[in-house]
């Protein structure tokens, strides 16, 4: 079998470096040859690769050839290193986050993959343990009905999202709902979206002050969106501290996860919920 293989190769590189071999057919198929030769590895990536795509989800680029590409040419553009929160640039106020520790989340990280739709691939958690989170969500916004509503994430035009509410994205700076903040952080086309949960692997996506976001890395809770902070063509694709917070393993870590999407409520809004009795909150 070796002989007969290595024959082959022998008689197809003639084939290749002499022209003038007696075989005009092969002379004629060297052209073709050559482009599946060219061709062949090339095709066989891209459909495997756009098969990954596909299984990624629903997300908020369209699950077709044309946004597969599109999601392909964002790559160029993608941060370094997820894992490096961003600097603090002498524009960001407050200096300080909301954060001041989280539990360190044992074991590895998880396996993230894409980039529109951005997913976690393992150490999901069951479907009992996202409604618990999912309930938490919902359970944040009704206790602060003037402040937070809930809708469909701007980001990716579907899924559970919880968004300032319109009177608190048009409270005046330093007012008494936003002591010592200077300015809103408004995320995705100004909507004030705090964060939304994806169904397909209980994480989440929000939005955090670069301080909380080196709290959430170095615990080992998140990383930082692949497109964090990127500009296309002139335009901001995503804030820079845009991040992926994984799904919670048992009950218990649900409550980290509520406090970091607080935090999100703090940086987007300018609200701290654990004092915003009297300020939207249920009596």
């Amino acid at each position: 079998m070796a002989a007969v293989l290595d024959q082959g190769v022998k008689n197809f590189t003639d084939i290749l470096t002499n022209p003038n071999s007696p075989s005009k057919l092969s002379y004629l198929l060297y052209p073709g040859l050559l482009i599946t030769i060219l061709i062949l590895p090339a095709y066989r990536f891209v459909l495997k690769d756009y098969h990954v795509f596909l299984a990624l989800g629903p997300g908020g680029t369209p699950k077709t050839f044309p946004g597969y590409l599109r999601v392909s040419y964002l790559r160029l553009f993608t941060i370094s290193d997820p894992f490096r929160p961003p600097s603090l640039a002498e524009t960001v106020f407050p200096t300080n986050g909301y954060l001041r520790q989280l539990p360190q989340r044992s074991g590895p990280r998880p396996t993230v993959a894409g980039i529109a739709p951005h997913r976690q691939l393992d150490q999901k958690c069951t479907a009992e343990l996202h409604h618990v989170l999912r309930d938490g969500l919902h359970k944040l916004a009704a206790a602060f009905p003037s402040l937070i509503r809930k809708g469909s994430s701007c980001f990716e035009k579907q899924g559970l999202a919880l968004f300032l509410s319109a009177c608190t994205q048009s409270a005046p700076p330093n007012d008494a709902a936003h002591p010592g903040f200077s300015h809103l952080n408004p995320t995705c086309q100004d909507t004030g979206e705090i964060c939304h949960l994806h169904a397909m692997d209980s994480s989440m996506h929000l939005t955090l002050h670069p301080l909380d976001i080196s709290i959430v890395l170095s615990a080992g809770w998140g990383e930082r969106h692949p497109l964090a902070g990127k500009y296309v063509h002139g335009k901001e694709l995503l804030p820079s501290g845009f991040v992926m917070v994984y799904a919670p393993r048992q009950e218990s870590q649900v409550e980290t996860v509520m406090e970091i999407v607080k935090a999100g409520a703090w940086w987007v809004g300018g609200v701290d919920l654990a004092k915003a009795n009297g300020l939207g909150g249920d009596q």
